[in-house]
């Protein structure tokens, strides 16, 4: 009656959590429960995936966890195989941090149902259950990678409680839990947002300690600002005092010099500044005695045009790392859309269901749109792909390597883990980079983001607040 009784009760959950995974992406109920009920034999397999994702599935290699119903899942991760060592080439010192030459990006790890409740359920029924915490896969696989670094930010979490200003720290919080799980370390880089309400120094400290004690550690590795201050909702108020609407970026750099001189973040970065912002940036930092480590932009094959390489440019031109995220073009670039077929069909292994695919039916349109666009593109990347014996994907994530910046691309499965660290380890010529560029030129688009989620613009309740890297 146990067993039975047991059965039903993961059984229910299941049909609960596949109803509210229809916004979770992240979720599928058929492996939850066949790890509930399966307990350590279900651990065992998914570590017996991971070492094949890795290369290498011998018992030499990976020791077997034994098939127990009450084997603790932690214990299980521990004995995971050792970490790949990349090469010196594919790593890069970024400030005081050793960094892979490619990072995992973790926005779309906070689509996780109504308000944050599949999230809820997962970390606390049905981890009593022995059910592995749904992020584990993906962060245990980058790290057998030797792709051990991590960008997040306060605002990623729940889609809808994000929204609506309640989803702060969730995916910090998965993050840390997750790393914990599989007891491994990595770095760990997240973001605060400008807002209208953060106006002092301090407001940047409290944020930065919120994120610390979200991802439980003394001192974060990198702490950037997400974004120059846009949002300014009294410039549209008639009438209004102009020192209303006035940016506070330098109070934004001030906290941020004050959480380094506190010694509660190892490194300091800023995003979506461009070569102007930059400069001013740098200069700030410089004269307060504190290192500006990175930028984060939007930096692709079809994202070079619009101040993005002349930032890169500028990044490197006073030792400031380029962090690139968009690298794939929201899946543009992945290999999804073939170039024989992009007229005709959608994205090849991605589902158009929004439920399934974690894109909106707004961002799946749009997006179709540059795969046609960028039809030269696509066809010139399958051409060095094939005769590299590379995929489209890795050979995109390759250009960025090439041109001196740092791929950030999200992943949500093993699979996608281990195609995109297929980028390390080989380098395209110049004449393959040139025809790329060539190529992508051809298209005439710019990826600037779709749906919601923009480089260049932010959708704030009352409208757009847009910006240019310039």
């Amino acid at each position: 009656m146990r067993s039975g009784s047991r059965l039903t009760r993961l059984v229910l959950l299941s049909a609960a959590v596949a109803w509210l995974s229809r916004l979770s992406p992240w979720f599928c109920s058929f492996q939850l429960v066949h790890r509930c009920f399966l307990g350590g034999p279900g651990q065992a397999r998914t570590l017996q995936r991971l070492a094949q994702v890795r290369g290498d599935s011998s018992r030499t290699q990976m020791r077997e966890a034994p098939l127990r119903h009450d084997l603790d899942h932690t214990t299980s991760m521990r004995e995971a195989p050792l970490r790949q060592k990349l090469d010196l080439d594919d790593r890069v010192r970024v400030g005081t941090l050793d960094l892979p030459r490619l990072g995992i990006g973790t926005i779309s790890w906070g689509l996780r149902g109504f308000g944050g409740i599949t999230d809820w359920l997962e970390r606390t029924v049905l981890r009593q259950a022995g059910a592995v915490n749904s992020a584990e896969a993906v962060v245990l696989a980058s790290l057998l990678k030797g792709v051990d670094f991590f960008d997040t930010a306060e605002r990623y979490g729940n889609s809808f409680s994000t929204a609506i200003g309640l989803g702060y720290g969730e995916t910090e919080q998965l993050v840390a839990r997750t790393l914990q799980d599989v007891s491994m370390s990595a770095v760990v880089a997240t973001k605060f947002t400008p807002t209208p309400t953060r106006t002092t120094v301090e407001s940047v400290v409290e944020a930065c300690e919120g994120s610390r004690q979200r991802l439980n550690v003394e001192k974060i590795d990198l702490y950037q600002i997400q974004m120059p201050d846009i949002v300014q909702p009294f410039a549209r108020i008639p009438g209004a005092p102009e020192e209303w609407s006035k940016p506070k970026d330098e109070i934004y750099w001030q906290g941020l010099a004050e959480c380094y001189k506190r010694g509660i973040v190892a490194n300091i970065g800023v995003s979506n500044y461009g070569p102007t912002l930059l400069r001013r940036a740098y200069a700030y930092f410089k004269s307060q005695g504190v290192p500006l480590a990175s930028n984060q932009i939007s930096y692709s094959l079809l994202y070079r045009n619009s101040g993005a390489q002349k930032t890169v440019d500028v990044g490197k031109e006073l030792g400031v790392a380029t962090f690139a995220y968009f690298p794939l073009a929201m899946g543009v670039l992945t290999g999804k859309w073939k170039s024989d077929d992009v007229f005709r069909v959608g994205p090849v292994g991605e589902p158009t269901n929004p439920e399934h695919s974690g894109k909106s039916t707004l961002e799946q349109t749009e997006i179709a749109e540059y795969a046609k666009q960028s039809f030269q593109l696509l066809k010139e990347l399958e051409r060095i792909a094939k005769a590299r014996g590379k995929s489209v994907a890795q050979v995109s994530l390759n250009w960025i390597i090439c041109k001196g910046a740092i791929p950030i691309p999200g992943a949500r499965t093993p699979g996608q883990v281990a195609d995109n660290a297929g980028a390390l380890g080989w380098r395209l010529t110049s004449a393959e980079m040139a025809s790329l560029e060539a190529a992508a030129d051809q298209g005439g688009c710019e990826f600037s983001g779709a749906g919601f989620k923009r480089c260049n613009s932010k959708f704030v309740g009352y409208g757009y607040e847009e910006w240019a890297l310039e």
